[in-house]
């Protein structure tokens, strides 16, 4: 019996080890749920300790109800049909991946006072994403260019 429940808790130990030695493909299962516009799949890969920076608009977030809900609203809320693909390379450090990307769709909504309709885009940046033992990001941050992305909309000064 003990042999038996030592083997069970050595199994049960080793799945979250499994998930932190591979982040590249944890990286790839975190574009397929952002591209299959699934928001509860999304919400999913958040680690409860979540924290989101993006240096584009300066914001920090903490907490998983707070950085699902705004990462969501930020990249699908005036884009329902975005894309996000991971382009170029991509360095591993322990259970971080450093990517390059590129983001875009069609934007449907406002942007100030400025109403946009139908208008195409896209943006490249380089993004790090940290995964804990369990596969979830723990740690994401984005970093791109906001004038590059107004301009792509037509709101640029």
């Amino acid at each position: 019996m003990k042999k038996y429940v030592l083997a069970c808790l050595l199994c049960c130990m080793s799945v979250p080890a499994l998930a932190t030695n591979n982040p590249e493909k944890l990286l790839e299962d975190y574009f397929k749920s952002w591209n299959s516009h699934n928001k509860s799949e999304i919400t999913d890969f958040f680690a409860q300790d979540a924290v989101w920076y993006d240096l584009a608009s300066d914001t920090q977030l903490e907490g998983k109800e707070k950085v699902a809900p705004a990462i969501i609203n930020n990249f699908m809320g005036y884009v329902s049909n975005m894309y996000w693909h991971k382009t170029g390379d991509s360095y591993v450090a322990n259970n971080t991946v450093i990517y390059e990307w590129v983001y875009g769709g069609v934007f449907n909504g406002t942007w100030g006072e400025k109403k946009i309709v139908n208008q195409g885009f896209s943006i490249k940046g380089i993004s790090t994403t940290t995964f804990n033992a369990r596969g979830k990001v723990t740690v994401q941050k984005d970093y791109y260019d906001m004038d590059t992305f107004k301009r792509a909309l037509g709101v640029s000064l």
